[in-house]
């Protein structure tokens, strides 16, 4: 008897729970398509609580989110319908779209890239080129170098004009650059060279390129590829790098002399890092040090008394 009661008691608390949701649905639908939107997703959350897992309470949900600009709850809903029926994917995927465009444009800019990450998990073949511009240069100035260098390439194929594209291509090689990935980098920077389409990333692009060449230096330096290491040096000094780049670069050079047994060269080279720099800098003390050094080694024995 007991137990018979007891399911009755369930029986009762689901239908009555069933009800609950369909009437906060039919409410939440009335004031949608009244217009107003907040008391719409009040009732559609109150009919996920009753409710929750339906495609159609989290398409209606979302789309009412965006209507009231909570785009994070809109871009979890339409998460939550892409899981929850495939069949609707294309919908979701829609969705996700408009909560991108629509944060963007609102300047929320992080649940904007969110959206973005989630749609290209959903659609990886879906062309979001016009909403990764904004997204990828915020990335890009931030740091976050991984986001940033996987946005780049479809902002740059979207890019209305000729000047944008290469101004966008710069910041995809600075980025490269930045995470030392120079095989990606010079090239990029050189192609922004020869096209010379946007003058304000010129200079940029050549300075790089000398950051890129003091870095590859470095690094086949350390794995002992003398001659390599030297061109690449060379290259660092060139017309165009930064100051402090080019004196690095002038340092590494010494050294390569110095090691080779051109002491004169040596110190030219070690010179020409204390020209343009300040006392006190690290390279200039560095450069210091080297010369104090070689001028050690010169000197004569003291005489035996």
């Amino acid at each position: 008897m007991r137990s018979l009661l007891a399911a009755l008691a369930i029986g009762v608390t689901v239908a009555a729970c069933a009800r609950s949701a369909a009437d906060h649905e039919e409410l939440g639908d009335r004031n949608y398509a009244a217009g107003s939107y907040r008391d719409a997703l009040a009732e559609y959350r109150l009919a996920l609580l009753a409710s929750p897992g339906r495609a159609s309470l989290h398409a209606k949900a979302a789309a009412a989110a965006v209507h009231n600009e909570e785009f994070s709850f809109a871009l979890a809903e339409y998460r939550a319908l892409a899981m929850a029926d495939r069949a609707r994917l294309g919908e979701a995927i829609d969705g996700l779209e408009r909560v991108v465009r629509a944060a963007l444009r609102a300047n929320e800019r992080g649940v904007g890239e969110v959206a973005l990450a989630t749609l290209r998990v959903l659609a990886p073949e879906r062309p979001l080129g016009v909403y990764a511009r904004a997204v990828a240069v915020d990335a890009a100035e931030q740091g976050r170098l991984a986001e940033a260098r996987a946005l780049l390439p479809p902002a740059i194929a979207a890019a209305t004009d000729e000047r944008s594209a290469d101004s966008l291509l710069y910041a995809y090689a600075m980025v490269a650059a930045r995470a030392r990935d120079c095989a990606v980098a010079v090239p990029a920077f050189e192609t922004v060279l020869r096209r010379g389409r946007e003058p304000a990333v010129v200079d940029g692009a050549r300075e790089g390129i000398g950051l890129c060449a003091l870095l590859e230096g470095r690094r086949v330096l350390e794995a002992g590829r003398t001659a390599e290491a030297e061109a690449w040096f060379r290259r660092a000094t060139a017309p165009g790098a930064a100051p402090d780049v080019a004196r690095a670069a002038f340092l590494g050079l010494g050294d390569i002399r110095l090691a080779q047994g051109d002491v004169a060269g040596a110190l030219e080279s070690y010179q020409r890092v204390l020209q343009d720099g300040a006392p006190g800098d690290t390279l200039s003390i560095r450069a210091r040090e080297r010369i104090n050094a070689v001028g050690r080694a010169e000197a004569p024995a003291p005489l035996e008394p």
